[in-house]
């Protein structure tokens, strides 16, 4: 089978949709040498190998959208894949093939002031179009595929759930050495509570800011990791403002490289999101053993399932008080820590790849 495979959100730093699509693609590469994948990106530059790959770009197109909906049809009908597969909820309204598409969450529609209006004037439009051509919808859980189905009229025989997994490089344990280094190389002395992720307001980390100010004088930080992605202004001036009152570090992108070992540098690990598709930094620090501090929504009730505590996202003081039974409660971090880890194991990239495969046949056949 060939399978045009849309790689255009695999770039240099990639965040929870880059990863989504570059560990599916690696392990769909390993499991199935005899199918070829046709890389479809705007970026023509991509860090990619393989036998049964075959890229499509030559030179890079500056604007990822205006590619797809007007360049990426002609390449298509160039190649005749057996079907296509794109990754970030968009495909092109004019195409001629049965295609994929992977739906994350459905932010964009229910709190579009979460997002910069690029994004509102053209994801939104595109979207459910997108949804309503697609012969499969791919969804990272049965949470997002219950949005979409209220959302989208489409019929639920449609639609697989298929969760993602964390990388095995974080399943490995890191020397004390190794994290010593990574301690050093972004200046934190004394333990922390970490967030990984990026900088944008469903994230809620105006709430975690406030919760962590509140917190008696502890010897314990507060790390955001993630890149400013888009409305970001207020959120730096409250980190900002609680600098004043508590330490917190805000260290932009982290390369994966260094991740494992900061999240295992870690005291916990907490993650205030209003809204999830599937919350991959939890699932990531479940697996580094890095006990969770996470919304009380879905998906993440069920991907933590007893494995963390629970907090009702814009409760502040419900956060203050987890962060301080987090903090002070080593027994209980240590039991958290195990039965994520023990939860954690059973999401592998191998399985999402089999899972997926099973969906292309399905519609090719």
């Amino acid at each position: 089978m060939q399978i045009g495979y849309d790689a255009s959100s695999i770039r240099p730093r990639p965040s929870g949709v880059g990863y989504y699509t570059s560990s599916l693609l690696r392990e769909l590469q390993l499991q199935y040498p005899d199918h070829r994948f046709l890389i479809l990106s705007h970026l023509a530059d991509l860090s990619l190998s393989g036998q049964n790959l075959v890229f499509t770009q030559r030179i890079s197109f500056p604007i990822k959208e205006v590619w797809m909906q007007f360049w990426l049809p002609r390449i298509l009908d160039r190649h005749r894949p057996d079907l296509c597969h794109f990754t970030n909820g968009i495909a092109p309204l004019r195409i001629s093939m049965p295609y994929v598409v992977t739906v994350h969450d459905l932010s964009l529609i229910e709190h579009p002031e979460w997002h910069p209006r690029s994004r509102r004037l053209w994801m939104r439009r595109l979207l459910l179009p997108s949804v309503a051509g697609a012969a499969g919808v791919l969804c990272d859980s049965e949470a997002t595929r219950q949005r979409l189905l209220q959302w989208a009229s489409i019929d639920k025989s449609r639609t697989w759930v298929i969760p993602l997994a964390a990388r095995e490089s974080f399943f490995e344990a890191r020397s004390e050495t190794e994290k010593e280094r990574i301690r050093a190389r972004y200046e934190l002395p004394r333990p922390f509570i970490l967030y990984v992720g990026n900088i944008e307001p469903r994230k809620n980390l105006s709430r975690l800011l406030e919760a962590f100010r509140r917190l008696k004088p502890r010897e314990v930080d507060l790390v955001l990791a993630g890149r400013c992605a888009w409305l970001w202004d207020g959120i730096l001036r409250e980190v900002q403002q609680t600098r004043k009152a508590a330490r917190v570090h805000l260290l932009d992108y982290v390369r994966e490289d260094d991740l494992p070992a900061l999240y295992q540098s870690a005291l916990a690990f907490a993650y205030p999101s209003l809204m999830e598709g599937f919350g991959l930094p939890v699932l990531e620090a479940m697996a580094s053993g890095t006990p969770v501090l996470v919304s009380r929504v879905e998906p993440l009730v069920s991907l933590v399932d007893g494995a963390g505590w629970l907090v009702p996202p814009e409760k502040i003081g419900a956060w203050q008080d987890a962060l301080a039974e987090a903090i002070e409660d080593a027994e209980r971090r240590i039991l958290l820590a195990a039965k994520g880890r023990e939860k954690s194991s059973q999401y592998s990239w191998a399985r999402t790849a089999r899972e997926t495969m099973s969906c292309y046949k399905e519609i090719a056949s």
